[in-house]
C-alpha cells in the first residue's frame, strides 16, 4: 500500500511537472505570436518594391544647383562655350602702392583698397539728377553765389574741407528731393548744410547763433532747427556721402605727388563745386579729372597723360576722363572772367598756406562759352 500510493504520487508529480512544461511553451509561443512590444520585422512594403521599379536605372546628378533654382551648366556645355574673359586685369600689376605701405599705421593698406570698392558701390546711392526745372527762383548763377558763400563760411570757421563738400553734397540733395524752394529759404539750407556737416565732421562743430549772426539774422533759431529736421527727412538720415576731396587725396598718395600738386587739385575741385552739372557727375570722376588737370598745370611743358597707376586706382579709363579734364580747364577761365564777383575760392587759394596755387597760369581754354553768361556744355558722361 504503502509503495503503491508513493508511486502514484510520483506518477502525478511528473504528469504535474509535463503539464507545467507544456503551458510554459504554449506561453512562449503565445508571447511570440502576441508580443507586448512590436519586434522589427523584415518584410518588403509593396509601395517601396514599385517605387524601386519605376527608379531602377535612375542617375542622380549631384552637381551643385543655383541658388535661384536653374541648374548649372552641364561639363559638356561648358567645353562647347568660348573662353570667359577675365573682368580686371591690373592695368599696374609691377606696382602696388599699398603693399608697399604695409609698414605705415596711417596708410591703412590692409584696407585702403576695399575703403575706396566701397565708396565706389555706395556713389549710386547719393547720386543727384536735374533739378532746377523744380525751383523757378533758383537757377545756376544762384547756386554758384550760395556755393561761393559756403566756402567764406567754411574759412570763416576753419572748417575740414570734408565739411565743405559734404555740406554741398546735402545742398544738392535736398534741391533734388523736393520744389519750389525760394531765395530766401535757400540761404537757410546752405547753414543748416553747413552745420550738420559739421557735426558729422568736426570735433567741435560752429553754433545756432553764429550761423544765423553769419547770414545776417534772416531767420531765428526755431526756424533754422525746424529746417535741419526737415533736411535729416529729406535725405534720409544717412551723410555717409563719398566726396570727391577724399578721392583726390586717394590719387595723390598713390602717384607720391608733392603737397603743392595736391592743394592745385584741391582749387580745382573746389572752383568745381560752383558748376551745377558736375553734382550730377561722379564724385571719383571728379577727382580724376581734377587730379590729372593739376598735373598738367604744374608740368614744365604741361604734357601729363593719363597713365595705369591712375587708371588701377582710379577705376577709369583716359578716354572716360579726358574730356572733363578739358572742360574743368574751361571753367577755370569762365569762373575767372564770367564770375569775376565770385572770388571765395580763388582769394583762398592765392594764400601762402596754400602755395599761391590760385596764381598758377592756367592752360589755354580750347572751348567756347555758349553767351556771356553760359558755360560750354559738359561733356556726355556715365554715372560714375
Amino acid at each position: 500500500m504503502m509503495l503503491r500510493s508513493q508511486a502514484k504520487n510520483v506518477d502525478l508529480t511528473s504528469q504535474d511537472s509535463r503539464h507545467q512544461q507544456k503551458r510554459k511553451q504554449a506561453e512562449q509561443l503565445d508571447a511570440l505570436k502576441n508580443p507586448s512590444e512590436p519586434a522589427a520585422k523584415k518584410q518588403h512594403s509593396k509601395g517601396l518594391t514599385e517605387l524601386r521599379a519605376h527608379i531602377s536605372g535612375f542617375k542622380i546628378d549631384s552637381a551643385k544647383r543655383d541658388p535661384l533654382g536653374k541648374s548649372r551648366t552641364s561639363r559638356r556645355d561648358v567645353e562647347n562655350l568660348p573662353p570667359q574673359k577675365s573682368r580686371y586685369v591690373d592695368p599696374c600689376p609691377h606696382y602696388d602702392y599699398d603693399l608697399e605701405e604695409a609698414g605705415n599705421p596711417d596708410s591703412i593698406s590692409d584696407y585702403a583698397q576695399g575703403i575706396f570698392d566701397y565708396y565706389r558701390h555706395r556713389e549710386v546711392h547719393f547720386r543727384v539728377r536735374k533739378y532746377l526745372h523744380k525751383h523757378p527762383e533758383v537757377d545756376v548763377k544762384t547756386r554758384a553765389i550760395l556755393i561761393d558763400w559756403m566756402v567764406e563760411i567754411q574759412e570763416t570757421f576753419e572748417l575740414n574741407h570734408e565739411t565743405l563738400y559734404n555740406a554741398v553734397k546735402l545742398t544738392d540733395m535736398y534741391l533734388c528731393k523736393t520744389k519750389n524752394v525760394d531765395k530766401n529759404t535757400i540761404q537757410k539750407l546752405a547753414c543748416v548744410a553747413i552745420f550738420i556737416a559739421a557735426k558729422y565732421d568736426e570735433r567741435s562743430p560752429p553754433l545756432v547763433d553764429d550761423l544765423i549772426y553769419l547770414s545776417g539774422d534772416r531767420f531765428s533759431r526755431d526756424e533754422l532747427l525746424a529746417m535741419e529736421r526737415e533736411l535729416f527727412a529729406t535725405v534720409g538720415y544717412d551723410l555717409g556721402s563719398p566726396l570727391s576731396y577724399r578721392y583726390l587725396r586717394r590719387f595723390g598718395r598713390v602717384c607720391r605727388v608733392d603737397m603743392k600738386t595736391l592743394t592745385m587739385g584741391r582749387f580745382i575741385l573746389e572752383t568745381s563745386l560752383m558748376v551745377y552739372e558736375y553734382a550730377m557727375v561722379s564724385q571719383s570722376r571728379l577727382a580724376a579729372a581734377a587730379f590729372v588737370l593739376a598735373m598738367r598745370m604744374l608740368d614744365k611743358n604741361n604734357e601729363y597723360e593719363w597713365n595705369p597707376v591712375l587708371e588701377k586706382y582710379s577705376g577709369f579709363t583716359g578716354e572716360e576722363v579726358m574730356p572733363l579734364v578739358e572742360h574743368m580747364n574751361h571753367i577755370l577761365h569762365f569762373s575767372k572772367d564770367k564770375w569775376a564777383q565770385l572770388t571765395s575760392v580763388r582769394q583762398k587759394y592765392s594764400h601762402e598756406v596754400f602755395f599761391h596755387v590760385a596764381s598758377i597760369p592756367m592752360l589755354p581754354d580750347t572751348l567756347k562759352v555758349v553767351d556771356s553768361h553760359t558755360y560750354a556744355p559738359v561733356p556726355m558722361l556715365s554715372y560714375p
